[in-house]
């Protein structure tokens, strides 16, 4: 799939979260029809991943709920990645900064919600790749 400037226009399939160009009829990747009656909030069918737990992970982990979740790319880097950065970054908070506990649960609670962003076809804030 090709990569889009921020002048171009597209939506995010409300299944799986791919990109999709604006005037798509269907997802590029699961099929789903891309219709404005089409529902926005994803539901789980048997053999589909699970929005709820892909989220748990990721605030508990964060980083490996977008690999559960399909992801390949995470702001460029790996899932599996991100998650060792985080760990090594909310290392150093709790070792040097005070009010770690407020700071490591924000850290977790910002990447949990934007997973579970995309897993409802919006955006999110950090860009991720299937």
């Amino acid at each position: 799939m090709a990569d889009y400037c921020a002048s171009d226009s597209f939506m995010f399939c409300s299944s799986c979260g791919t990109k999709n160009e604006d005037n798509a009829t269907f997802c590029v990747n699961c099929g789903v029809s891309l219709s404005a009656s089409a529902p926005t909030a994803r539901t789980t069918a048997p053999g589909q991943k699970n929005a709820i737990l892909a989220t748990i992970l990721n605030f508990l982990f964060p980083g490996i709920g977008y690999w559960y979740w399909g992801y390949r790319k995470v702001a460029t880097i790996s899932p599996v990645l991100l998650f060792i950065a985080v760990a090594v970054l909310e290392f150093v908070i709790w070792n040097y900064l005070s009010y770690s506990t407020l700071i490591s649960l924000l850290i977790s609670a910002f990447f949990a919600y934007d997973l579970y962003v995309k897993t409802t076809g919006q955006r999110g804030w950090i860009e991720a790749t299937k």
